[in-house]
């Protein structure tokens, strides 16, 4: 598995420089997307990807980055980013 470093240095830097606290940005491995989450717990960024992908997930910190990592179970592609 490729490191969740390692997946972000591969982001272009005109979207790392759009990350903001209060948005979610997801890559599906063709598109980029973002979506407003102000003021969202990790409980309720959990349950909209359950919600939205049928799957259970894990929030990991990476606090010398000051991001947040999603990983939904059974969508390893998909690279969920939590700017705080």
């Amino acid at each position: 598995m490729v490191s969740f470093e390692k997946r972000i240095s591969q982001v272009p830097q005109e979207i790392q420089q759009a990350w903001s606290m209060g948005f979610v940005f997801m890559y599906n491995g063709k598109n980029f997307q973002h979506f407003p989450a102000r003021q969202w717990t990790d409980e309720q960024i959990k349950n909209y990807f359950f919600e939205h992908f049928d799957a259970q997930s894990r929030i990991i910190s990476h606090p010398e980055l000051q991001l947040k990592e999603l990983q939904l179970n059974d969508h390893p592609e998909l690279l969920v980013i939590i700017p705080y």
